[in-house]
């Protein structure tokens, strides 16, 4: 989900997302006291979050008639409470109701087939962080979803039936196999290739070629390269990938352990 900070210069009904307008109301308060602190919230009120202005030293605060829309991130900067009321600043001259708002994320509809990039069996949930409903995903198989939800730094899939998946055991791609292989680098252009940087030498017996590859290094950098030559190393030692990749950069690459993903 984007975050957004509202800007005074971008203030317009296109860049802050903006549903309705109302008549502009004022709320009178006896005292304001101010927070610096910060944070990001989610507009929980179907009809919008109302956008105030600044509050005046008497703490009187008015609507500026615009609304920020539903289920839509903000960040805040600073907070205010006023008579009891508290208010989060998301940009300059620009406060909502705390109220209005959630620190936790809303789930969103989506409607589409991920995979689950493990073997084995993988628990289900009654909700993000819930409880286990009793039920297990099989490993490796494809499984439609129907929201995402973000929990404590974590997104969780719906798959149906008020049942919830851990997103770190989804892929967007169908991965048929994951193992640690040796690998290191090469520039198809100094042997006076034209293939540019897009393949890996791979054995071809154990990878043939046309064969997709999510190679992530050990720094964590992942290359997506499509199985397209073999060369004599690689021929003679299945458990070797030689990564294509400009010079420069395959020297400072050495031989390191790689996770390789084989992309079905």
């Amino acid at each position: 989900m984007k975050i957004k900070h509202l800007m005074a210069s971008l203030f317009t009904v296109t860049t802050l997302a903006l549903i309705g307008v109302n008549v502009p109301t004022t709320v009178d308060a006896a005292t304001v006291s101010y927070v610096n602190n910060s944070g990001v919230v989610y507009v929980t009120n179907t009809n919008g979050a109302t956008v105030y202005g600044q509050p005046d030293n008497q703490g009187r605060i008015g609507s500026t008639g615009a609304k920020l829309a539903n289920k839509t991130g903000w960040k805040y900067i600073k907070s205010a409470n006023i008579n009891g009321t508290t208010y989060l600043e998301v940009g300059t001259n620009a406060w909502i109701a705390l109220s209005d708002t959630s620190s936790e994320a809303p789930a969103i509809s989506l409607d589409k087939d991920m995979y689950i990039n493990v073997a084995g069996g993988v628990n289900l949930y009654d909700g993000p962080n819930g409880n286990f409903t009793g039920n297990v995903a099989t490993g490796r198989t494809m499984v439609h979803v129907y929201a995402s939800k973000v929990a404590n730094g974590s997104t969780w899939y719906d798959v149906g039936r008020n049942q919830w998946i851990n997103g770190k055991y989804m892929s967007e791609d169908n991965v048929k196999q994951t193992l640690t292989m040796s690998a290191t680098a090469y520039d198809p252009a100094v042997l006076g290739s034209s293939m540019g940087y897009s393949g890996v030498a791979a054995n071809l017996s154990k990878f043939p070629k046309g064969t997709h590859l999510r190679i992530t290094a050990s720094n964590g950098q992942t290359y997506d390269r499509i199985v397209n030559d073999t060369g004599l190393f690689a021929y003679n030692n299945p458990n070797q990938l030689d990564i294509a990749m400009p010079n420069s950069q395959a020297l400072s690459f050495g031989r390191q352990n790689v996770t390789v993903q084989v992309i079905g």
